[in-house]
């Protein structure tokens, strides 16, 4: 998938954790560390979308929100512009169970759209995704406009949705994201 740039989405706040997410041990490995071991997989471009400089030390180029203060969409935009490529892999560093499984098949669905995203039990699922460059004049319309969610980005998008709810049900942790300490100890995850 070398026409593929991977994108990591680390620049978040953490409010809810109190602690840069990125940082935290899972299963051994830092949460970004699960990203980047599946990224180096599969493609030859690896972006890391970060606000800090601290970053820098997994060997990728980090990529500044263009757009502050917006969200993962602020992250995605900038990281897509500065790609080297059509298509972009999105996802959040703070889901460490995305498997190469799921990229793959998203990927083989790539066609004429904005975006492929993966859906289960009618959960569309965003910070895991493919976006095309194509989908950039749409974002920032809506950046500008103040519109950050992302399912409404979807909406907008001429996407493609990709039903996953088999990989779901073999993996049920593969959307699972680490939002706070809870979340570790519910989910039973060693730290």
């Amino acid at each position: 998938m070398k026409d593929i740039t991977g994108i990591i989405l680390s620049g978040g706040k953490s409010l809810r954790m109190g602690t840069d997410k990125a940082f935290l041990k899972i299963n051994g490995k830092l949460l970004i560390e699960h990203t980047i071991d599946l990224f180096n997989t599969l493609f030859a471009e690896i972006l890391i979308s970060a606000n800090s400089e601290k970053y820098q030390q997994f060997g990728f180029e980090v990529i500044k929100d263009k757009i502050p203060d917006c969200g993962p969409l602020g992250g995605i935009y900038s990281s897509i512009k500065h790609s080297k490529n059509t298509w972009n892999v999105v996802i959040s560093c703070d889901t460490p169970f995305v498997s190469k499984g799921l990229i793959t098949r998203l990927t083989k669905n790539i066609g004429n759209y904005d975006c492929i995203a993966p859906i289960h039990d009618g959960i569309r699922e965003p910070l895991v995704a493919l976006y095309n460059k194509s989908c950039l004049p749409v974002i920032s319309e809506n950046l500008k406009a103040g519109i950050y969610k992302m399912h409404f980005q979807l909406e907008k998008l001429n996407c493609k949705y990709v039903d996953v709810l088999d990989l779901v049900q073999n993996n049920p942790k593969l959307f699972a994201n680490i939002n706070s300490p809870e979340h570790i100890s519910i989910m039973k995850i060693e730290n």
